[in-house]
């Protein structure tokens, strides 16, 4: 049964499935071409749609980055990519929940580099297209976003100050807090307390 049907992913080794509750597991994700693993998001609305965001999100001494954001709509058996390549590690995502083509996906970018690929980005059309709705710095990066379920207009987003090289390692800033918007994520405030 579906119950019996489970995805785990890891920061360097794909993602395996299993059919009989881990008595036995095998590999799903070996044919793409990065294999660090953040999240893994199932849509509420069809229960064999999943996402897959890539890199490694605790971003220790030595990261993994990702290039994107793949979906399967065989519970893990064959992958789509989405998109999102530049962004290094996509650390979260989330699934309006009445409207599954809207998507929200936190970024924190290339852990190794400043750069501007990174923070929020929105598809409204399942992944096709992302649009950036909260960038924060070219060295800080949104590390989770949360939507209300019963107003899925409400989002709240993580900033984290995050690079870390040969020769350096920033692990704080003026962006790390937490960002609120109620507007689908047009405009967004610092939520203060």
């Amino acid at each position: 049964g579906q119950n019996q049907i489970k995805l785990t992913g890891s920061a360097c080794g794909g993602i395996f499935k299993t059919v009989n509750n881990g008595a036995s597991w095998y590999p799903v994700f070996d044919d793409q071409a990065l294999l660090a693993i953040a999240q893994i998001v199932f849509d509420n609305s069809n229960p064999n749609v999943v996402y897959a965001c890539t890199g490694d999100p605790n971003i220790s001494g030595t990261p993994f980055i990702g290039n994107g954001i793949y979906k399967s709509t065989d519970l893990g058996e064959s992958w789509t990519y989405l998109g999102l390549n530049q962004c290094g590690v996509i650390s979260d995502l989330v699934i309006h929940p009445t409207n599954p083509n809207i998507l929200y996906a936190a970024a924190m970018g290339n852990p190794f580099a400043r750069d501007n690929n990174r923070g929020l980005y929105k598809s409204t059309n399942g992944g096709a297209n992302w649009t950036n709705v909260l960038f924060l710095a070219d060295e800080a990066g949104v590390s989770d976003v949360d939507i209300d379920p019963v107003n899925p207009n409400i989002l709240h987003a993580a900033g984290w100050n995050r690079i870390r090289n040969n020769h350096e390692s920033v692990i704080d800033g003026p962006q790390t807090k937490l960002y609120c918007s109620t507007d689908g994520g047009l405009n967004w405030n610092t939520v203060s307390n």
